[in-house]
């Protein structure tokens, strides 16, 4: 859709208001300045396209108003975006390509095959310091790795404190093969067996090839336990065959709990014929913005919607994936400069505290890698009339009252 030259200014103001709540001021960079490349990997093509190009979006916005705001020190930034078509070998190729330029930062990839693919080379080379936008990877204490948003174990957590406050006694569960399908699912099993939730049963779990093109013999498996809730452990176009399936075989009346990676408004449209009546979703912070407590976390949630509402776009879990890891990112070198090397942008962000961001405020000391948790969690609901996620849970996943 063709933006009006209002509706532009509109945007840029709104993205502005989101910088200026964490980033200090700078002076007008010189127009002789190059730019301070910043690369970024995402997936634009495949099947994680659909979080990759919303991801895409947040960055190169975010580039647009740290340039009007001074840059960094002084000096412009590029972001320097490359796709790996969702395919760890191509994320591989591509960072080896910008590892050896020694650059003391790396954003992306998009999903955790990619991230653990590319996570060696970092490792191997003390740097750059790379900021996956997976919140499915879970790098070591202290490392140049970091993973964005509350990790796979927060995610289920917060999904079983849920269904077991719903009442529902009896679980199926069924996984994509895929690096992201086996940790969503491993996690969940792993809360499952705590031992915390002693009314709840998981009775079947199936699994099946993201290149499969029907699970309709796993489906017709679930059913026959007659469950109360189906898990589903998948994300991108994987999603949407367990979905077809589910409708075929006639369990779309049953309420079905899936991943903060299809917290996607490109999916949900693509995918209105087959939702089912009553689909939750672990959803990032942001949504919880109507029930967030006034301060400094509250003003970045309502900027950073402002900020793509003045565009025309409901922002979706894409946007914020990306969103919070850039500016801390950006952050760090308007602290330790763009000459800095890895060691002291790693350092910088390790001692972050109270940093507020549009999911949360992240705190960085507690040696997580993420500096954010469950309670930048909340669980929620798509509402078909509004086409749009509402809050289903307070911070955390206690059902709303």
């Amino acid at each position: 859709m063709r933006m009006s030259n209002r509706s532009i200014q509109r945007a840029a103001c709104a993205i502005a208001a989101v910088i200026a709540l964490v980033l200090p001021l700078q002076a007008t960079p010189s127009r002789a300045a190059e730019p301070f490349e910043i690369n970024v990997i995402v997936s634009l093509t495949g099947p994680f396209a659909f979080i990759g190009t919303a991801e895409a979006a947040s960055v190169r916005n975010i580039e647009t108003i740290v340039n009007k705001t001074g840059g960094i020190k002084g000096q412009p930034i590029k972001m320097v975006i490359v796709d790996d078509a969702s395919n760890p070998a191509t994320a591989v190729q591509l960072a080896s390509g910008i590892i050896a330029k020694k650059p003391s930062v790396l954003l992306g990839p998009t999903y955790l095959a990619s991230c653990l693919a590319v996570a060696p080379l970092v490792t191997a080379n003390n740097g750059p310091v790379m900021y996956c936008f997976a919140p499915t990877l879970h790098p070591p204490s202290g490392s140049y790795l970091f993973s964005g948003g509350p990790s796979s174990n927060d995610q289920a957590k917060a999904q079983m404190r849920f269904v077991e406050a719903k009442g529902w006694k009896k679980a199926v569960l069924i996984a994509s093969t895929d690096a992201t399908g086996q940790d969503t699912e491993a996690r969940w099993v792993d809360e499952y067996n705590s031992g915390k939730y002693p009314g709840l049963q998981l009775l079947d779990r199936e699994h099946f090839a993201p290149n499969d093109p029907s699970v309709a013999a796993q489906i017709a498996k679930m059913k026959s336990f007659n469950p109360d809730v189906i898990i589903d452990a998948t994300v991108g176009t994987s999603t949407a065959t367990v979905l077809r399936a589910v409708k075929d075989g006639g369990l779309d009346n049953l309420p079905m709990m899936s991943s903060l990676g299809n917290v996607i408004h490109a999916q949900m449209d693509q995918y209105t014929t087959i939702l089912p009546k009553e689909i939750y979703f672990d959803g990032p912070g942001f949504l919880s913005r109507d029930i967030t407590p006034k301060g400094a976390v509250r003003d970045a949630q309502q900027a950073f919607y402002k900020a793509f509402n003045a565009q025309g776009i409901d922002p979706d879990v894409g946007n914020s994936q990306s969103w919070d890891p850039t500016l801390i990112i950006v952050d760090a070198l308007r602290h330790v400069g763009t000459s800095a090397s890895p060691k002291q942008v790693l350092e910088y962000i390790l001692s972050l505290k109270q940093f507020p961001g549009s999911d949360g405020y992240y705190n960085f000391t507690d040696g997580s890698q993420r500096g954010i948790g469950q309670e930048a969690l909340v669980i929620c609901r798509w509402d078909a009339g509004k086409k749009t996620w509402v809050a289903a849970s307070e911070p955390g996943g206690k059902p709303l009252k």
